[in-house]
């Protein structure tokens, strides 16, 4: 019976210590997390604007290859100065992505030399722009709902609903 007794005993205090354990980890993963949030939250609203100079709706007329060029500066900046430690894996090689197409959209072309809208370059660059934001929201899950305890909803159309719907 004694012994019974300090088995039990024993588990209760392991168990009772692998709880602390586990809750201090929990309490501590979801700080981080939060922190993370906040700071990337705060860093990409400066991107977002950065990569605005090129909009789908309303389109932007008259945009040179300078502002193209002078946005890829600002996205270094950025990078450098506020964001670019708090990019996922994802979200980096988006940032890179864009840069790697600006700076081959913009080689060769005079300051002054004029996008033409929804064309060309134009419409090259506002896509990688657009893949970039993407993540952006991906990594601060702006775009999905919590639907189980730890299950998410994401409520963007699948592609095959978005070719159907066109």
């Amino acid at each position: 019976m004694k012994e019974e007794l300090y088995k039990q005993f024993i588990a209760l205090i392991f168990g009772g210590v692998l709880g602390v354990i586990f809750k201090y980890w929990y309490d501590y993963k979801a700080m981080v997390l939060k922190s993370l949030w906040e700071e990337r939250y705060r860093a990409y609203r400066g991107l977002v604007l950065i990569t605005g100079v090129l909009p789908l709706y309303p389109v932007r007329a008259n945009v040179s290859y300078a502002d193209i060029y002078h946005a890829s500066e600002k996205m270094r900046d950025w990078y450098f100065k506020e964001g670019g430690l708090l990019l996922s894996k994802k979200a980096r090689d988006k940032y890179f992505d864009v840069q790697k197409k600006i700076r081959q959209v913009t080689n060769g072309r005079s300051n002054d030399e004029m996008l033409e809208p929804l064309m060309g370059d134009y419409e090259t660059v506002r896509n990688y722009f657009s893949e970039l934001r993407t993540e952006l929201t991906n990594d601060l899950m702006s775009r999905r709902r919590l639907r189980g305890f730890f299950e998410w909803k994401n409520d963007e159309p699948k592609e095959e609903t978005k070719k159907v719907e066109k």
